[in-house]
């Protein structure tokens, strides 16, 4: 189907091979690969989660990228729609809450729903719509970028839906900032809610094209949006209350008369520099391993020219490049740990539909600083207060080339053997108190100074605390509330007050804690403990009290509270299955430990495949017909048994192909080339289906063959095609969609035995522009999918040759990648001399073949050859035949 031209936001030209150019002493790592990738965001444990256009989410923990998605939800992703915007609540460490940007299927709109995260997976059935915005007119500029301020509230960029007028229009939530809060409700303060009405009060700011990428500083509060342009300029843009950012009036700097409201943007850069900005990160990380120049910088990238710079954000003076030679880069987000990760989307280029529907190139980057030479200070030594007698630390963190070596000093006077990154000093004194430390720290590049840390050093004494709620031993489980409570006595002051006192509540799991209650002050408190997040059974919480007298002398301790656990024995029938449990695949029988109480899922796959045999689930031993289940973790052990139908697979190996170069589809003639294809799931996008034998227009396939269903059920068929396609099954046509159209999926059905082969004949016909076909099934034990090879049966070519002429030649399959097999039919005994050429006419193999009536099939040696077009000659005693073979 031919379309309109758009300016696109996401263009996709060519692969080649990374070759990233970092600024001395950054170096980068491969994390993962095979993405297909739109946006990433980090959690404060240090999890980074990638958003995938298909609908997927993933993990990757430890560096490593995890098998299971996080999420996996269905979204329209034809052309720039998609799953796009994904960002974690403030709170996310407690509440689990995670927001997504999506299109819906079907719908022609896009979608801001929150889900809960379970673990390193989705709670299932958890989603809450929160916000659906206005109806497209294209499928470009969808924007779908998404940050919560400081404020704590949800800032979403909108794209103009490939509606240009949109910007300007406040009657439309395209082309605008929206400002929601986190359960979906609108603010009353935004700039035009009292005079805008129903979700246009969620308007910010407006006169946006396609800001696909932003972020907040979370020192400064500053929002940064990045709008794509369209001929002229590329903009950064800081985001205010009531802005007009101009878009379609303004492009970039722009020139007067300016809109009403205009705010220019901070940063611009034409097209001579790039041609669709991406981003973007502030660097303001918990550790700044960065060298000092960089921090508070914002990053940002274009996407068509592979180059990240970094930016004040506070005058828009733009450094020079800080990585080039990136392979399509489209999201960037800093670390926890001070370091930074980028995507590159890469993709098959040509920046047609099919190219931005989706990539199975993305890769994952991990960008950290090793040192460059002169070292830098990456964390300073702390003011210490102790007690007489007792041991005061000072510690600095350090970067630069190897190897650093290090001189504390005390009031600006070498100490004699303090050496290390760490100062102690052990059993300090009175003398000690006001005394200033601070570290010199030098290698062969240079040398650098710590800022001074001071001693304070008190003969008073430390409060002592005492924990009295949760009794010693104490268990719980999820859903319980733990009550805690506690007393402090100084020896100085007597009894503390609650005032004094200060509590925290720390969640373990394995070697690392999330937090689970904020330090608050009293003599005691109360915790729900959450009965949705980890599904872990190695957790435990510790409950911490500090108690801090008058003199800001402090002391703490804690106590550990400990789970109640139970199994989970999981089972099919017949054993050695997959289920699911918590988003885990899972092969049986298998036992689980969990924490009693903890929400959790199990899931039966509805079928699956194994040793050719096709499972299909039937229910539950005790749990009903529903393949998905959602439980508390039981106060007693429990089995869970799951009963799988077996049928076996079918040993198809395909359709055969016919495809024709006509502009117009008629099936009468003689293909141009024929071949068996596996299966029908074919996106071509602009090109040929087979270059150098079809056009990349104006051309027709016909597949014919017979298909077997595993179940005595009615199915489903479903062409998704670009353009028209019709189907027979069992020689009734069941499916006529014989239009030029964009990719639509059209459905028939038909009532089908088991055991039994029906003839199949699927016609399709590209006129221009993106060509699709795909061919899928679905009945009430048979998921929908492409049909499997296993299942379709080709036309033997032996029968359609017999049926042709007298005298016939054919070549198979087209193209050819292990084998080729010549067909050839005549009344008459005939020897040929064989020559094989390549197109550029060497000659790369020869042979004589002998024919017997009436037909006869010969091999021809393709395994070693190159991939191209090649010409097979045969010369007999009555003349002489050319014949095309393509080699893959």
């Amino acid at each position: 189907m031919k379309y309109p031209l758009f300016y696109l936001s996401l263009l996709l030209f060519p692969l080649s091979l990374h070759s990233a150019q970092l600024p001395a002493g950054f170096v980068e790592q491969q994390i993962a690969t095979g993405l297909d990738p739109t946006t990433l965001t980090i959690a404060p444990d240090g999890r980074v989660f990638i958003a995938e256009k298909s609908g997927r989410i993933r993990i990757v923990e430890d560096d490593t990228l995890l098998p299971d998605p996080f999420l996996s939800i269905e979204v329209d992703n034809y052309n720039e729609r998609g799953l796009s915007g994904l960002v974690l609540d403030p709170d996310f460490e407690a509440n689990n809450y995670f927001y997504v940007f999506y299109t819906v299927p079907g719908g022609n709109y896009n979608r801001i729903s929150r889900f809960t995260a379970n673990g390193n997976h989705t709670l299932p059935n958890s989603e809450t719509i929160l916000f659906e915005l206005a109806p497209l007119s294209g499928t470009i500029h969808n924007g779908g970028a998404m940050v919560f301020g400081n404020d704590g509230k949800l800032y979403i960029a909108v794209g103009d839906g490939a509606d240009p007028q949109s910007g300007q229009d406040l009657n439309t939530t395209l082309g605008k900032m929206l400002r929601i809060n986190p359960d979906g409700s609108i603010p009353e303060d935004n700039p035009f809610y009292n005079e805008l009405s129903g979700q246009q009060r969620a308007i910010y700011a407006y006169g946006f094209r396609n800001p696909f990428t932003m972020a907040v500083d979370p020192v400064t509060g500053t929002i940064m949006a990045n709008d794509v342009g369209s001929n002229n300029f590329e903009e950064v843009n800081a985001i205010i209350a009531g802005g007009n950012y101009g878009w379609a009036l303004q492009e970039g700097p722009g020139a007067a008369p300016f809109p009403d409201g205009y705010v220019a943007p901070l940063h611009a850069y034409d097209h001579g520099v790039g041609c669709a900005v991406i981003g973007s990160a502030f660097y303001q990380p918990t550790l700044q391993q960065f060298p000092p120049e960089y921090t508070g910088r914002y990053f940002f990238a274009d996407y068509c020219e592979g180059i990240i710079w970094t930016m004040d954000p506070s005058t828009g003076s733009v450094y020079a490049p800080f990585a080039t030679g990136i392979e399509r880069p489209i999201a960037l987000h800093t670390a926890p740990d001070g370091s930074l990760y980028y995507i590159e989307r890469r993709g098959l280029g040509g920046g047609s539909e099919i190219d931005n529907t989706s990539t199975a190139n993305g890769v994952l980057w991990k960008v950290s600083y090793t040192g460059s030479g002169a070292p830098f200070v990456a964390v300073q030594p702390q003011p210490v207060l102790r007690v007489v007698g007792e041991t005061a630390h000072f510690s600095c963190t350090a970067s630069g080339a190897p190897t650093l070596s290090y001189q504390w000093q005390r009031d600006d006077i070498d100490i004699p053997g303090a050496t290390d990154s760490i100062l102690t000093l052990p059993a300090v004194t009175l003398a000690d108190d006001g005394s200033a430390y601070r570290c010199r720290i030098s290698n062969g590049e240079g040398e650098v100074w710590t800022s001074a840390a001071l001693l304070s050093v008190t003969a008073n004494n430390r409060p002592i605390p005492e924990i009295t709620l949760p009794a010693t031993g104490l268990t719980y489980r999820a859903g319980d509330v733990l009550v805690f409570e506690g007393t402090a006595v100084d020896p100085e002051e007597g009894a503390l007050s609650p005032e004094q006192l200060t509590w925290r509540i720390d969640f373990h799991h394995d070697d690392h804690t999330h937090p689970g209650l904020s330090p608050q002050t009293g003599g005691g408190g109360n915790f729900n403990i959450p009965v949705i997040g980890e599904t872990s059974p190695n957790v435990w919480y510790r409950i911490h009290l500090t108690a801090t007298d008058a003199e800001g002398l402090s002391q703490s301790i804690y106590q550990d509270v400990l789970p109640e656990k139970r199994n989970l024995e999981l089972l099919t029938d017949p054993p050695g299955l997959q289920l699911r449990l918590d988003g885990r695949s899972l092969t049986t029988p298998q036992t689980e430990e969990g924490v009693v109480g903890v929400l959790r899922s199990l899931q039966a796959p509805s079928s699956q495949v194994i040793d050719n045999v096709l499972y299909t689930f039937n229910g539950w031993a005790n749990a009903g017909a529903d393949p998905l289940l959602s439980f508390a973790m039981p106060e007693a052990d429990q089995t869970f048994l799951a009963y799988y139908e077996e049928a076996p697979l079918g040993t198809g190996t395909g359709l055969t192909g016919a495809y024709y170069n006509s502009p117009v589809p008629d099936f009468s003639g003689n293909p141009a080339f024929w071949r068996i294809d596996t299966t029908i799931q074919f996106d071509w996008g602009g090109s040929s289906a087979a270059p150098a034998l079809l056009g990349t227009d104006f051309y027709s396939i016909q597949w014919t063959g017979s298909i077997e269903v595993p179940f005595s059920e009615t199915y489903t068929f479903y062409t998704h095609s670009d353009d028209g396609a019709r189907l027979w099954v069992n020689e009734e046509l069941i499916i006529d969609q014989w239009v030029p159209q964009p990719p639509t999926e059209v459905s028939g059905e038909i009532s089908l035995q088991a055991g039994q082969r029906y003839a199949i004949r699927l016609e399709y016909f590209e006129e221009g522009g993106g060509a699709v076909c795909e061919l899928r099934w679905s009945s009430l034990r048979t998921p929908k999918d492409i049909i499997p090879k296993s299942q379709l049966y080709p036309n033997l070519p032996s029968s359609d040759i017999e049926a042709r002429a007298a005298e016939h030649y054919q070549i198979l399959p087209q193209p050819a990648r292990e084998s080729a097999t010549l067909w050839i039919k005549t009344q008459e005994d005939r020897r040929f001399h064989a020559r094989l050429y390549h197109i550029n006419g060497q000659e790369v193999w020869r042979g004589i073949f002998q024919h017997l009536p009436p037909v006869s099939q010969h091999n021809i040696p393709v395994s070693a050859l190159p991939a191209g077009l090649y010409v097979l000659q045969l010369q007999s005693r009555t003349g002489q035949q050319s014949l095309r073979l393509l080699v893959d």
